[in-house]
């Protein structure tokens, strides 16, 4: 992939990066990947590819209603949820908060250099024939039907990617600040050759400790951005051992 790429060596450098290149006027998007050499894809292409979407969609509906507090009501609010359980999707989770996608770049794989990633999501849909400063959301304007799964099957044409928001309707996506790019048929890795959309740090392996004490003190940290009970346990444990 053809990419724009700034090596860092601290977290000042990483701050300095993104106040340097950043838009002031545009919104601006972020996705921490904790291995450098990952590609920019989704889950569901990693796992089995388009055709598995439908048969993943029924089975989790087969055995999941039962157990749900809240039942989804639309083709979207199914797939938020089975994001939200880790099931593949056309879906790709970025968020409006740097810190948040700095913590997923350096708690885990301590061996590799890990991705910051930086996304101007107007832009993106600009590329993508939505010309529009305002970014569609999910159940709110018809364009983004036709990435519905129930549609791909009527479409001949391939679209682009595009970068939509949704309802923040679960503590984990509202924690991450969480916003979405969406795949249509064509699930091959997002690949940009314009730094103006998207570009990334590179954080060597050395310094991810360092990074990730540094946006602990400034309060991101998995209790805070994984609201729930395991979280609350681990953080209890972890102060009271330091």
């Amino acid at each position: 992939m053809s990419e724009f790429s700034v090596q860092v060596h601290s977290f000042s450098d990483i701050v300095s990066e993104l106040l340097f290149h950043c838009s002031l006027t545009e919104p601006m998007w972020f996705r921490g990947q904790a291995d450098a050499s990952w590609k920019l894809d989704c889950s569901l292409s990693r796992e089995g590819g388009i055709e598995k979407e439908m048969p993943l969609i029924k089975r989790f509906k087969q055995n999941a209603l039962q157990i749900m507090r809240h039942h989804p009501t639309s083709e979207w609010e199914w797939l938020f949820t089975m994001q939200h359980y880790s099931l593949p999707t056309r879906l790709q989770d970025w968020s409006e908060s740097p810190l948040t996608a700095l913590y997923f770049a350096v708690h885990s794989h301590p061996g590799a250099d890990g991705s910051l990633w930086v996304l101007n999501p107007t832009a993106l849909n600009r590329r993508g024939n939505l010309d529009s400063s305002e970014i569609p959301g999910f159940g709110d304007d018809e364009h983004l039907d036709s990435y519905l799964p129930s549609a791909l099957a009527k479409q001949r044409q391939i679209l682009s990617p595009l970068a939509a928001i949704a309802p923040r309707n679960t503590p984990r996506i509202l924690s991450q600040q969480g916003v979405f790019v969406v795949f249509h048929k064509n699930l091959a890795p997002l690949e940009v050759d314009d730094e103006n959309i998207i570009w990334r740090c590179i954080i060597p392996k050395e310094i991810k400790e360092d990074v990730l004490r540094a946006i602990n003190l400034l309060g991101v940290h998995k209790l805070s951005l994984f609201p729930e009970l395991d979280s609350v346990s681990e953080h209890a444990r972890t102060l009271c051992h330091e």
